[in-house]
């Protein structure tokens, strides 16, 4: 029998020790990201109040929040009310473990090895935002675009750079390859798939009043939103010809409404939407703007671009693609999604960055170098 040489089996046990504590510290991050998550698309602060059930309200004790553990011992439900804790939490708990743990084993103790600590955390936070709420944060979005300047900055070697100079104009030039090449992509799919009539059988109540926008079908809770929210470019639009409604004091009885950013245009009359006079009309049938990217989105492409420079957005445009495509058509074969519906595209950039960290440039060199017969 062979025994292996005391300094050999020392750095060994040392190297699954900081292993598990990487692990341990990437679950416990992995929970503070559940409650950025579950805050910040609702706009409260990721502070205070303390951990507590989002249906009882109940602030939860420290055994109830020991990452993993706490949701495999409650069984995914909360111990006072015993309503159902979503394995999302479990899920991003692990997952931000699995990514740190595979980041330690894969760059050791290295400047790259915070870096990308971080920025897996980040982009984790975006992915499930999206999936959500169909939006990125501009936290996560501008603030990894300008974290990336700045540690690109810091540690060149992150851009395969010599000294800081070189690794802040990559950065630069990166981050607006990400945000110009994503943002013609989204301008061209505006372009040729911005607008949409939607038909309701039982009508579509719409109050214009000064800049504020409140749409109403009857299914769902009606929201109110600016309208420069909703109309995002010069070229979007509202339009529809009103089955009912008013306009002042005028009628608007089979009448065409247009709406757009600056201004209301009805029958042949126009306003300004600051003079404009308050519209509520009654519509079956309704020209709506869409959007074939988000605009966070583009930014999310920034953020890459700022990180890893202009060759890692164009493979994560590729791969992203790719994925969101097939994903999109095994959804709708196996009728999880509706055909037409929106479907976030973040969750595949930030899948395409994260496989761009591990192994994008060899598979890069790899598609290159691929035989074509």
């Amino acid at each position: 029998m062979v025994e292996l040489p005391a300094a050999a089996t020392s750095s060994e046990s040392a190297f699954v020790f900081w292993s598990a504590v990487v692990f341990v510290f990437g679950a416990v991050v992995g929970s503070f990201l559940n409650v950025c998550i579950h805050r910040m698309p609702r706009n409260l602060s990721i502070v205070r109040p303390g951990s507590h059930c989002t249906h009882c309200g109940k602030p939860l004790r420290w055994y109830h929040n020991i990452p993993l553990l706490s949701w495999l011992a409650l069984r995914g439900r909360c111990a006072f009310c015993g309503a159902v804790i979503s394995p999302v939490y479990f899920i991003v708990e692990l997952l931000n473990a699995g990514l740190w743990l595979a980041l330690w084993m894969k760059f050791g103790p290295s400047p790259e090895l915070a870096t990308y600590w971080l920025l897996v955390s980040l982009f984790l936070v975006g992915m499930f935002v999206d999936l959500e709420h169909y939006i990125l944060p501009d936290e996560v979005t501008i603030g990894g675009t300008v974290a990336g300047v700045i540690f690109c900055t810091a540690f060149p070697q992150l851009q395969a750079a010599p000294d800081w100079t070189t690794g802040l104009f990559r950065s630069v030039v990166g981050l607006a390859a990400g945000g110009g090449v994503l943002y013609l992509v989204r301008w061209f799919g505006n372009l040729m798939f911005g607008r949409k009539v939607h038909a309701f059988e039982k009508g579509v109540s719409l109050v214009l009043d000064k800049t504020r926008l409140r749409l109403d079908d009857g299914e769902e809770k009606p929201e109110e939103e600016a309208v420069k929210e909703v109309l995002t470019s010069k070229r979007d639009r509202i339009q529809f010809q009103a089955t009912s409604g008013r306009v002042g004091e005028q009628n608007l009885a089979a009448l065409t409404v247009r709406i757009t950013r600056t201004d209301l245009t009805v029958g042949g009359q126009r306003w300004t939407l600051d003079e404009a006079p308050r519209l509520e009309a009654i519509a079956h049938e309704i020209e709506l703007p869409r959007d074939a990217m988000g605009l966070g989105d583009v930014k999310l492409m920034m953020a890459i671009g700022a990180f890893f420079g202009w060759a890692s957005v164009l493979f994560a445009l590729v791969l992203s693609s790719i994925l969101g495509s097939v994903v999109g058509v095994l959804l709708i074969a196996f009728r999880a999604h509706q055909w037409g519906r929106p479907i976030p595209y973040g969750p595949y950039i930030v899948v395409a960055s994260f496989v761009w960290i591990f192994s994008g440039t060899d598979l890069t060199q790899w598609c290159l170098n691929f035989p074509i017969r």
